[in-house]
């Protein structure tokens, strides 16, 4: 058994922006295993808002490596290491656990949805972002995503600017699904009137509005909301799910947040049990590794944002491509995670 953790960057396509800051790049971490010719892969994407480094998660994830047992089936085994090491989740669990589970469904010679059981179910279409720009350029952007065959956009708002005329000039050129995310810059009550400018642009919800440790404040804005709320930086962990159900209609699940596929399948239930819908979300840059565990859970959602992989310009792997605005999978083992020639 070979261990490699290496730090990898790379570089958005277009300036990043949402209502707290803007990104060019991103250092990620990457780690590998190879054991009997396979090899086995796992990434950590930081967050700064959950006070993730990329230094503090490389070393994590290279501590983390000997919480995995030598049996890789006993992904039991990985989940109660991983909560103990890390019990609030994020980055560095995510890495080694997408590791474990490529390992697992590589040693047993499948796709890693059929070790997950979701052999033949159909995956929603992913939306593809627009970051916070001038309303002209984000709707520009908008109709080079139509172009490309993307059926959802995700739309970034923020504090300040015109969001109806955003929206606008997006709809000019854009005609399929939308949906809008300020990132938690709004205050529970500017929230609806915020929502209620945008609802004759016919957007499907809005994620996250308010800060995500006022859940009384999501409720409130829920409450008086003409549309849908989605939850996202205050869904964390499993816990979280229970204390949210009264205040949103859905969550955001992201591998990189929660700690992995272990955590966000037990996430997915629970919000199921509770009537709440549920998108698998991903961060601003991430390779085909971490997307590619995140698609590969996709088809137990109803709505996927996975294109971290999509908005950079050096992503080293290929894995599960996207056509058309949908998740094109291969029969490789695992992850199917794959060198780019």
């Amino acid at each position: 058994m070979r261990v490699t953790v290496r730090a990898i960057d790379v570089h958005l396509e277009v300036p990043f922006a949402i209502s707290r800051a803007v990104r060019t790049e991103k250092r990620l971490t990457l780690v590998e295993l190879e054991e009997d010719g396979r090899i086995a892969r796992g990434e950590a994407s930081p967050d700064p808002f959950f006070g993730e480094t990329t230094e503090g998660l490389e070393a994590d994830v290279r501590d983390a490596v000997a919480l995995l047992p030598e049996d890789p089936r006993d992904l039991e085994a990985v989940r109660a290491r991983l909560d103990a090491r890390f019990p609030h989740g994020g980055a560095a669990a995510a890495a080694i656990d997408i590791l474990a589970h490529d390992r697992a469904a590589q040693e047993a010679g499948v796709p890693l949805r059929t070790l997950l059981g979701l052999e033949g179910r159909e995956a929603p279409p992913t939306s593809f972002t627009i970051g916070i720009a001038e309303p002209d350029l984000m709707a520009e952007r908008a109709a080079a995503a139509a172009a490309k065959g993307f059926t959802v956009l995700k739309v970034k708002l923020g504090h300040g600017g015109d969001d109806a005329t955003t929206l606008r000039l997006i709809r000019e050129r854009f005609h399929g699904t939308i949906r809008v995310d300020p990132n938690a810059a709004w205050t529970p009550r500017e929230a609806p009137g915020r929502i209620e400018k945008i609802v004759p642009y016919d957007v499907e919800f809005v994620e996250q509005p308010t800060p995500p440790e006022d859940i009384d404040g999501l409720a409130y804005a829920r409450e008086r909301s003409p549309l849908p709320i989605v939850a996202d930086e205050a869904a964390v962990r499993l816990a979280d799910v229970d204390r949210l159900a009264r205040a949103c209609d859905g969550i955001n699940v992201k591998l990189q947040k929660c700690g992995g596929l272990a955590e966000a399948r037990a996430m997915i239930e629970r919000a199921h049990e509770l009537g709440l819908k549920v998108m698998l979300g991903c961060r601003a840059a991430e390779t085909s590794v971490g997307i590619a565990a995140a698609a590969h859970l996709a088809p137990s959602v109803e709505w996927a944002d996975l294109d971290g992989n999509l908005l950079i310009v050096d992503d080293p792997f290929v894995a599960v491509p996207v056509r058309n605005g949908r998740f094109v999978f291969s029969a490789r083992p695992g992850l199917g995670a794959l060198p780019r020639a």
